[in-house]
């Protein structure tokens, strides 16, 4: 996918940042052989996101029109990357394809590049993110490469509530962000897909409710199955109202297809990258690969 000399373009779709947030990761890329470009608005300031929703998504566009710019990688997470989807050339992007990487927030742009063109993404990495300790976590670093080198990647580290297999394309990532895309024409009809699912620092019930948001979706009765990731630092605002496993067990107990928990995937140091667009296989009996 990515040879040393690429050039990539670093986007802030989301929240703004400071340059020397990135230089740790900059350093890593040209240590791949990458050449890093900042793009022209990622250091913009406006309120909490990094300049206005219509700049945002020219240095979106402006990555996939230039031909010398092999993939795009999101800077970092916040809250935004909504805003900017009703700006973007997605025909553009489907004539110019290219992987976006990103996480959290980056959820709304990578499932509506691909609701709206079929463009793969790769959720799980973020360059403010992963070098806030100034060394990226090995297991990141690994599965990064992997994808860079087009390696297939196999997972057996997780918990099972559902047992089966099955195969289809992968869709979601942060679910408060992923549930920000309903009764959008950037939503993905969920027939035939497996959906990823974590979040973070939401109180149990909230993610009772989006759960239950997310069942009452078109196609959500023909899904291939659900992976769980983590849910760093969600808790039970009130005693009583569930934890974490048992929101989610109590969901799940009418499904009938795999369901996957503790998936290495979410706002924790030691993940995997993920495929969005992309089709995956889940045997819950010893391994997801993609």
């Amino acid at each position: 996918m990515l040879q040393k000399g690429d050039k990539i373009a670093l986007i802030a779709p989301s929240g703004w940042f400071e340059k020397k947030d990135i230089e740790k990761s900059i350093n890593w890329f040209q240590k791949q052989g990458l050449k890093p470009v900042i793009s022209k608005h990622a250091q913009d300031v406006s309120f909490y996101e990094a300049g206005t929703a219509q700049n945002r998504a020219k240095d979106i566009n402006e990555a996939f029109l230039k031909d010398d710019i092999k993939a795009v990688f999101c800077i970092r997470g916040g809250a935004g990357s909504l805003k900017t989807l009703d700006f973007i050339d997605y025909d553009l992007i489907k004539k110019n394809k290219k992987p976006v990487f990103g996480l959290s927030d980056s959820t709304a742009l990578q499932n509506a590049i691909y609701t709206k063109t079929k463009n793969i993404s790769y959720t799980g990495f973020l360059p403010v993110f992963d070098f806030k300790d100034g060394k990226i976590d090995k297991r990141v670093e690994q599965s990064l490469t992997d994808v860079f080198q087009n390696k297939t990647q196999e997972v057996k580290d997780f918990d099972v509530l559902k047992h089966g297999e099955c195969e289809g394309i992968l869709v979601g990532g942060c679910l408060s962000v992923f549930l920000s895309l309903c009764g959008t024409p950037y939503f993905p009809d969920l027939k035939n897909k497996i959906i990823l699912i974590e979040d973070v620092g939401e109180k149990t019930y909230r993610i009772d409710l989006m759960l239950q948001q997310l069942k009452m979706q078109k196609g959500f009765d023909q899904i291939k199955g659900l992976i769980f990731g983590q849910f760093a630092k969600c808790f039970e605002a009130d005693a009583g109202d569930g934890s974490i496993e048992q929101i989610i067990k109590n969901f799940v107990k009418d499904i009938k297809k795999p369901v996957v928990y503790n998936f290495p995937y979410g706002h924790i140091k030691s993940r995997v990258l993920m495929p969005i667009g992309q089709k995956i296989k889940i045997k819950t009996k010893s391994i997801i690969t993609f």
